[in-house]
């Protein structure tokens, strides 16, 4: 008697099925790349807008007003401290530019307010630059008077 074997077997089942479970997760993979949005709509703020006062100063010349900005806002930080504070680092990725700000020593202005002298380095592939400046107390903060970039000897 000749046996007929049977059309399902338990190894064919087995690799039918890890077939279709490996279909199946390609193509749950693909239907989720395709259902993202291209701009993220939630607002982490890791990125904040420079506060209003900051458009009012000029730019100091021979800075990149990009730079300025990433500089400003660690100048900011450093100026918090009432004493004599830390260089705070800051980086501007966009340009590969890098540099400290530095507080120095307390004046008055003409009309008798609050003042730091303060020393930003600004590093870049082509080298480094300095700038020396002013900043004097306001009630939204602190206002750049005067900067310059120092010249090499």
């Amino acid at each position: 008697m000749m046996r007929i074997p049977a059309p399902y077997t338990h190894a064919g089942a087995l690799r039918t099925a890890a077939c279709s479970v490996s279909f199946v997760a390609v193509a749950l993979l693909l239907a989720g790349c395709s259902g993202t949005s291209a701009l993220d709509p939630i607002a982490t703020g890791s990125i904040s807008a420079p506060p209003a006062a900051y458009a009012a100063e000029p730019v100091p010349k021979g800075v990149a007003p990009e730079d300025w900005m990433a500089a400003r806002k660690a100048l900011a930080e450093a100026l918090v401290e009432k004493d004599a504070a830390p260089s705070v680092p800051w980086e501007n990725y966009v340009s590969a530019t890098r540099g400290t700000v530095t507080p120095l020593s307390k004046t008055a202005d003409a009309g008798g307010g609050h003042c730091r002298e303060f020393l930003m380095s600004f590093v870049k592939e082509s080298g480094e630059e300095w700038l020396q400046g002013a900043a004097c107390r306001t009630k939204t903060g602190w206002k750049v008077d005067q900067a310059r970039l120092l010249e090499r000897s």
